[in-house]
Formats: structure tokens, sequence, C-alpha cells
């Protein structure tokens, strides 16, 4: 099976038409249509149908497709890595990070990183925590900064502990319940929330503990989905409540002065840790981009348990 037909297919159900992704891939049609033709004999079944609105593509086809996009990322990511060879960037680094973490983290290490060392090129992809880890299981990522999503540690995957982290409940400084120092659970039943993904894989944990508070009635009136700094600016306007984990915004307290309301009781621990490929611990562009986030969460003054380097 040739992988260049694979490719080939998924640019035709992108285009959603022959004559457009032969035009894309600077192809005849004919050759296009005789390598699907030569992919269906290989395969042994239709791969698209045709209809005067496109092409419409079969279960097969979609799958075989899914293949041809994982191949044009592949090559893209080498023409990626040969540029940025070219440019001086001897060690690269695929980098994955959640949103507010993100935000919080990634301007100090990014800085640090292109001043201390120059050599390192660094991507960043900012995304679900759970759609990171799924993606660096695919090979997307060399690096990922999220939470313990599986009980289980991924085959070929380590991970360093990078700060002791658990969720509360937030609101702006000029919120009502703001500065309350005791908060009784009746108080929150007619507040507007927020969340930060409204499918997050933490929707569990954070029901969790609202329902340990005995907080019943929660109305959520937003979600953004991957992006931070819009729920902390509407959270900043004092209308809404959020829950959300501690470390990143005792990063972002400077800029985003939130107020935690105190609940009695806090069960969600939620810590952050620092994932990699065993493959590439030993790595000079892995081991800086440790220090450097270690260094940024014990400046802050976070707490940041005894771990093993490698558990």
């Amino acid at each position: 099976m040739n992988p260049k037909h694979l490719l080939q297919l998924a640019v035709i159900l992108e285009k959603g038409s022959i004559s457009a992704a032969a035009e894309h891939l600077l192809l005849t049609q004919p050759t296009l249509t005789r390598n699907m033709h030569t992919l269906e004999m290989q395969v042994g079944g239709r791969l698209f149908s045709r209809s005067r609105f496109g092409v419409r593509s079969t279960p097969l086809g979609e799958t075989l497709a899914r293949d041809g996009r994982a191949i044009a990322r592949q090559m893209q990511a080498a023409r990626e890595s040969a540029s940025r060879y070219k440019l001086g960037f001897h060690n690269q680094l695929q980098l994955g990070v959640g949103p507010l973490i993100g935000m919080a983290l990634m301007p100090r290490l990014c800085e640090r990183l292109a001043r201390e060392h120059p050599e390192i090129a660094l991507t960043v992809v900012c995304d679900r925590p759970q759609h990171l880890m799924e993606q660096m299981i695919d090979g997307d990522y060399d690096i990922v900064l999220a939470p313990a999503i599986h009980s289980q540690i991924p085959s070929d995957f380590g991970r360093c502990l990078l700060a002791e982290d658990r969720l509360g409940v937030f609101c702006g400084p000029t919120h009502p319940l703001a500065g309350i120092r005791q908060l009784e659970p009746q108080a929150l039943d007619h507040c507007e929330w927020m969340v930060i993904g409204s499918t997050s894989p933490f929707e569990n944990m954070e029901q969790e503990l609202l329902a340990y508070n005995n907080i019943r009635r929660v109305r959520t009136q937003f979600a953004t989905m991957s992006d931070a700094v819009i729920l902390l600016s509407v959270l900043m306007q004092g209308r809404h409540l959020a829950v959300l984990p501690k470390t990143p915004l005792t990063l972002l307290q400077a800029t985003y002065p939130l107020a935690e309301l105190p609940l009695k009781r806090h069960i969600a621990i939620r810590n952050l840790y620092f994932w990699y490929r065993e493959s590439l611990w030993e790595s000079e562009a892995i081991q800086t981009c440790l220090n450097i986030a270690q260094d940024i969460v014990t400046e802050a003054g976070l707490a940041r348990a005894e771990e093993p380097a490698r558990p």
C-alpha cells in the first residue's frame, strides 16, 4: 500500500472532490483517479462514493484517510524539523499544555529557554489535558504539562511532579461573596458559574468537590473551550464563579487577583505533572525544560512534594 495514496485519499475527502484535490496536489484528475482505483483494489473495498454534490467517504475510506492525515502531519513535522535545523536549532521539543497552566507558566518558561538555550526550538500547543495525553500517546508531543489523567502511567511515559495542586471555587475580587470568611452552601445556590471546557475530563472531579461541600444547585451560564483568557477576564468582572486549579491562579495572581471561596472541605487533589517520553529522558532538551519549569514553581513558592525523578 503506497503511503502517498493514503495521503491523497485524505485530501480528496477534505476538499470534497477529486478535481479540487488534484489541483491541490498538483496532479491530473486521471492520475488521482487511477491511484484511488489502485488503493481500492489493494484494500478490497470502496473508499468513497460520488454525487453531484461531491464525494462522500465510506467507513473504510474514513479509516484509511485518518492514516493519510497522520502521514501528512508527519511529513509536515519533518519539513519543520529540517527547516529549524538549518536555522541552527539542533534540539527540538513539542510541548502540550492545558490552557490555564499554559497561560501561567509558558511565558516565563519560553523566555528563559530562549535566553539560556538558544539552540533549542520549542513548539507549544494548548489544549484540554485529555486531548493532550491522547495525542502524546499518538506521538505528537515530547512533553505534556498536565494532571494525572490515567490511573496507570502509559507505556514509554515517565512523569515528574511539578507542583501539588487542588481544585477550589474562585471568583473575581468584586463578586459579592469575595472576602467572606464563613460561607454557607446555600449562598451559592443562585450564583452564575463558568467552566473551562464543558466536556472537561475533570467535570466529575469538580462535581464531587461541590457535592462534598453540599453545593447542589450549579447553574453554568458560560463555558470556554481551551481558552483561559476569556474565562479569567469574565471572572474578574465579578458576576461568576468557577471551579479551577489553585497552582496556575497563584502564578497569575498579580494579573488576575481572583478570590478563593472558603469551602469547609477540600478533597479534589489535582497535582500537576511534567510528562515525558522515557526514550527522551536523557536528552538535554528534556532536562533543560524540566529544570526551568521546576525553578519557576519553586520561585513562586508553590508546594512541590519530594518525589523520585522517575517514579
